[in-house]
């Protein structure tokens, strides 16, 4: 016979979960990737000494290569290298040059003749773990997406104060804030001090955790979340096209930018909005949902641990992997979104025209902004 669990030690699992939970979508730190896979394109991570790691692929270049390094991709310095790679080696590692600075670098290889600006992708902030820029991918017209003008990112109520002066230092404008009411009292957001808000109220089952809390300490299975999640990519396109709309018309006035959108999680409202943003630029499918699912790489801890305290919040009621589909960005969501585009209006092409609002004039003048 199992003893009952007193209420108020009940009452305690709950708060612990409910907390646990928000953390685990909000993020508040930031683990250090050492991948030693090749990459596809020239890419910045951090070590585990904070220096930096700057790879590339070899389709970039087997020749030497210098590297410079500046505030702004436009202010490189390119008087004196900071690092060199000879011949046949593709990685080279650099101090970080400010911490309170980001920095830009520029990769000249062939003697000059190559040459490629990257940057960090997931920035070294303290209060939140899934703050990404959405630069430096390539397009199908080999245009290179331009770095430091639009970020996406989890929830920024745990910004800390040298994260915010790290953000006003990037000079952010906007920040386009998807999350539901509720969501917005509950973790008030921490915005750079010049940058104004533009409330984007999307509420769907699926993408708000602490709605689910009660669903999950009764008892729910991974096949049921999976089915909330798909309907709620799917819920994107049919019930919010407006608010995404919006978001364009205000990334295509050039005074707001840079500008972060941003949801709870950063994977899924943030996620379909990055993907139609990266889409309408001419970005090849493949690398969209890359950069969807790198949402997986970076909270890989945190999935962890909410799988493993699900089971004593809910009484083990819920499997702890039956909450992967929950917090994973997975491509069969976003797919569920694309295929709605698809049923609805034929093309994405179509529908970036006529319900994002995104004309071949505004399409043009969006690629003109964001494309080098």
């Amino acid at each position: 016979m199992r003893t009952p669990i007193r209420a108020d030690v009940r009452a305690a699992l709950a708060v612990l979960f409910a907390a646990a939970l928000l953390a685990a979508c909000a993020g508040n730190s930031n683990p250090v990737w050492e991948d030693i896979a090749p990459v596809s394109r020239p890419e910045v991570d951090a070590t585990e000494d904070d220096s930096l790691r700057i790879r590339w692929p070899a389709s970039f270049t087997l020749g030497s290569v210098e590297v410079f390094t500046g505030p702004s991709p436009d202010e490189i310095d390119r008087s004196k290298p900071v690092g060199r790679a000879r011949a046949l080696f593709t990685k080279v590692t650099v101090p970080r040059p400010d911490a309170t600075e980001r920095p830009y670098f520029e990769l000249l290889a062939d003697g000059g003749k190559k040459s490629r600006i990257v940057a960090e992708r997931r920035l070294p902030l303290a209060g939140t773990d899934n703050f990404r820029d959405i630069g430096g991918y390539e397009t199908e017209d080999q245009h290179i997406v331009r770095w430091g003008l639009l970020y996406r990112s989890n929830n920024l109520a745990d910004l800390s104060a040298d994260d915010l002066r790290y953000l006003n230092r990037l000079g952010v404008k906007l920040v386009c804030d998807f999350r539901s009411e509720p969501e917005r009292l509950r973790d008030p957001n921490r915005a750079p001090a010049n940058a104004s808000t533009e409330e984007l109220t999307i509420a769907v089952e699926g993408v708000d955790p602490a709605a689910l809390q009660e669903r999950i300490r009764t008892g729910v299975r991974a096949d049921q979340l999976e089915l909330i999640m798909l309907n709620a990519y799917r819920a994107f396109v049919t019930h919010h096209s407006d608010q995404f709309a919006t978001m364009f018309e205000r990334i295509l006035e050039q005074d707001n930018l840079p500008t972060i959108v941003h949801c709870t999680a950063g994977k899924d409202r943030t996620g379909f909005a990055s993907a139609m943003i990266l889409t309408a630029l001419g970005v090849p499918e493949k690398t969209v949902y890359e950069d969807y699912m790198a949402t997986n790489r970076y909270r890989a801890d945190y999935k962890k641990w909410i799988m493993r305290l699900v089971p004593i919040y809910s009484l083990f009621r819920t499997r702890g992997e039956a909450m992967a589909p929950l917090l994973d960005a997975r491509r069969p969501y976003l797919e569920a979104s694309f295929e709605t585009i698809e049923a609805h209006y034929g093309s994405v092409d179509v529908y970036l025209e006529q319900r994002l609002g995104l004309t071949p004039a505004k399409r043009e003048h969006l690629r003109q902004i964001f494309l080098r």
